[in-house]
């Protein structure tokens, strides 16, 4: 079974078996067309696929696909199959991503009632002491703000996220570079201690991180957490095997 993790950035596409992860290969949205997912399928000779995906451009593909590769199996989560997860955000709304994370949260980490996910966008979810998903905030992804901050200080296209070994930064990437880490790092911060203190949660309770971005800023939290890096990709397996 192949599972696929469709973003605004990239698709990442796992090959698994008995739950767990063999591969995994990763693709720029920008390149994605029915071409190359047909390319890749017939690499693996793959027969069910299980797809989540926050692009409809990209959805749309995988729809066609479904009806013209009558050996290969597709199911799309949120048409085809349902996250089994009581949801309290707006349902035409909501990213099938942020919901499938709660959910393989669950399952994870009993406990968990944040997560926390770093992509193009960095997605700030709350779940209920029952498990439902809740809601939560959606803020500037790490890999984004750099994009524009390189473009308006004239940077090359292919500056690439990086800290700083530097404490007063004397150049325009070490200043850029220093001010990601400590922003996003003092936002995360805060609003973890923030929204713990709402939820009445014990400064032991763990957060569920997960994204690309993440391994970028986990050395300046300063709270308790858990780091499942194919956080999505273990929900889609769960929801693809029932």
């Amino acid at each position: 079974m192949m599972v696929v993790d469709a973003g605004n950035t990239s698709l990442h596409f796992y090959w698994i078996t008995r739950d767990k992860i063999l591969h995994k290969k990763q693709i720029g949205a920008s390149f994605i067309d029915e071409r190359v997912i047909r390319k890749i399928i017939s690499e693996r000779k793959e027969n069910r696929l299980i797809v989540c995906s926050v692009v409809p451009r990209i959805t749309a593909i995988f729809n066609q696909l479904k009806k013209k590769l009558s050996k290969v199996q597709i199911f799309i989560i949120g048409q085809d199959l349902s996250v089994p997860i009581k949801c309290f955000y707006n349902q035409k709304h909501v990213g099938m991503d942020r919901v499938i994370a709660a959910y393989a949260a669950k399952f994870i980490y009993k406990e968990a009632r944040i997560i926390i996910d770093f992509g193009t966008a960095i997605t700030f979810d709350i779940l209920s002491k029952q498990g439902d998903y809740e809601g939560g905030l959606i803020l500037p992804g790490i890999g984004s703000t750099l994009k524009v901050l390189s473009s308006c200080a004239l940077l090359p296209k292919t500056i690439k996220l990086k800290r700083s070994k530097v404490i007063i930064p004397r150049d325009t990437k070490e200043s850029i570079y220093k001010g990601l880490e400590e922003s996003f790092s003092s936002m995360i911060n805060y609003l973890v201690a923030k929204y713990k203190k709402i939820l009445k949660l014990p400064s032991a309770n763990k957060v569920i991180i997960t994204g690309g971005d993440a391994a970028f800023i986990l050395p300046d939290l300063n709270f308790r957490y858990t780091y499942k890096p194919f956080l999505v990709a273990k929900g889609l397996i769960r929801l693809g095997g029932k």
